[in-house]
């Protein structure tokens, strides 16, 4: 998230908890000096340090964040936490395609026509986890209700932008596991996606991504994405 921060807001956050830490050191000089402590420039040094390490080595930013919500915007969004991820896959078209080759099914011609007359894309449910700190990025995709053939999504690979309004994303490569048996399909292949923040709604992500999924024989497949975030339910206690 370093390099997501814009320089001038980046400078002016340290230089004012710079400042502040200071001012608060200077204020605190009695109450330092009865403890047999010198304000001195390398206690000074020294102060700034651990605070500037508690912040960004730990998740007290995630506490700042949530103060300062339009951090999401101005900096990055915090995306901590667990993802409900809708996946709408084309490879029901492109087993529309085979069949009609193959002269199992109607002749199609995905050049022209209504969307409408086209197969529905394939819809699927997994869940994400992503952690994120000022120093990396991580993500994990698993199918916990076993519906279609994808097993888990592996990143190999994770990178974060800034986009305009903020609408701020990801982009990265995953490995994915199938469970298939299929002689025609691949069992594990990779792909790419690009997801960000919806422009109505914070807690949700969509995007697309791509596949090399059988691509030498030019099934390749491809999907939309869409990231809702698992808001945790706090369950009021009635008192007795």
């Amino acid at each position: 998230m370093f390099k997501l921060c814009p320089t001038k807001l980046l400078v002016g956050i340290v230089a004012w908890l710079t400042i502040m830490v200071l001012l608060a050191v200077d204020a605190s000089s009695p109450l330092l000096e009865g403890a047999g402590l010198t304000a001195g420039l390398s206690l000074k040094v020294l102060i700034v340090q651990f605070i500037f390490t508690i912040v960004f080595t730990t998740q007290l930013w995630r506490i700042v964040w949530r103060w300062m919500p339009k951090l999401n915007e101005w900096v990055y969004p915090d995306l901590n936490g667990d993802w409900d991820v809708e996946l709408k896959s084309n490879f029901a078209r492109i087993d529309a395609l085979l069949k009609a080759a193959k002269g199992d099914g109607s002749p199609v011609d995905f050049r022209v026509g209504d969307d409408a007359t086209l197969p529905p894309l394939g819809a699927f449910k997994m869940q994400a986890r992503i952690k994120q700190s000022w120093s990396r990025f991580e993500m994990e995709l698993w199918n916990p209700y076993g519906t279609g053939p994808i097993k888990n999504s592996k990143t190999l690979l994770i990178e974060p932008f800034r986009g305009e309004d903020g609408r701020h994303g990801l982009a990265y490569i995953f490995e994915q596991a199938n469970e298939t048996d299929v002689v025609s399909d691949d069992r594990q292949f990779r792909g790419a996606a690009r997801i960000e923040r919806d422009r109505d709604d914070a807690n949700v992500l969509c995007g697309t991504m791509w596949t090399d999924r059988m691509w030498r024989r030019g099934m390749n497949t491809a999907a939309e994405l869409r990231f809702t975030r698992q808001v945790k339910k706090i369950r009021s206690r009635r008192s007795a």
